[in-house]
């Protein structure tokens, strides 16, 4: 308390005002006089401005927007699977009942996990996801045929269930069915884990489809497999589809 403070710097009054470039004085290493001045006029008064400029916040600029028709055409990419699925996107309808294609004794999980989703496309769901449903489920035993052997029949039939309902857009919050009630009607406590063991067998990597519209279309989980579609679905992207390239057609005549 007893020392002299003086010793360690000028007195505050010194260093007094509102210039931007501040001048120390030492003499025998001991700071004697202080004094600040504008920086203006002075041969710093560049790097004050290029201070000034690191300083100044950044404006980027997004770029505008794809047009309409490029971000329906990337839509669809993320959802069939491609640009070359567009050409012949309608999967075909026919799909065998899987009691007439697989071993009774063999495969009777899967017969099982296929009359427990049957059940719930008669119950829940619409007709037009029946053959999706089949299709997926012949996708899923040739992908991972152990499935059936590590995993209960109810649980597979949620996650084709889920996988299916959720690329058609019929499962969801604001779908005609929402996943508690599907979930209930097999006996499971949630479809959303099974479905996503399924898809992570089924689903093409690397495939997304943010929508380009929050509101304009439904929200399709895209898988980039357009056989899990319905019909409706399907018959909806096609013309989704040939008005996009309609339209790109259109501007190149135009540039």
């Amino acid at each position: 308390m007893y020392d002299d403070y003086s010793l360690f710097g000028p007195p505050p009054t010194l260093l007094a005002g509102d210039g931007r470039v501040s001048h120390l004085v030492f003499l025998d290493g001991r700071l004697v006089d202080a004094w600040t001045e504008s920086h203006h006029d002075t041969r710093w008064a560049g790097l004050a401005r290029e201070l000034d400029a690191e300083r100044r916040p950044q404006v980027v600029h997004s770029p505008p927007p794809p047009p309409r028709h490029a971000q329906v055409l990337a839509w669809l990419d993320g959802i069939v699977g491609g640009r070359e699925a567009l050409v012949a996107l309608a999967p075909d309808p026919r799909v065998p009942l899987l009691r007439d294609v697989l071993d009774p004794v063999a495969d009777e999980p899967w017969l099982v996990v296929d009359e427990l989703a049957g059940d719930v496309c008669d119950a829940l769901l619409t007709p037009d996801l029946e053959a999706p449903l089949r299709r997926c489920l012949l996708l899923l035993r040739d992908r991972a045929p152990w499935l059936a052997e590590r995993t209960a029949p109810d649980r597979i039939a949620a996650g084709v269930v889920w996988l299916v309902g959720k690329a058609n857009a019929a499962i969801g919050p604001a779908g005609p069915v929402t996943q508690g009630t599907v979930a209930t009607h097999l006996g499971v406590s949630s479809l959303t884990p099974h479905g996503n063991a399924v898809a992570g067998h089924l689903r093409r990597v690397g495939w997304t489809a943010p929508r380009p519209w929050p509101r304009d279309h439904p929200d399709l989980y895209a898988t980039g497999r357009p056989e899990l579609l319905s019909a409706g679905v399907v018959a909806d992207l096609v013309l989704m589809r040939d008005e996009a390239l309609a339209e790109q057609v259109r501007l190149d005549e135009v540039s």
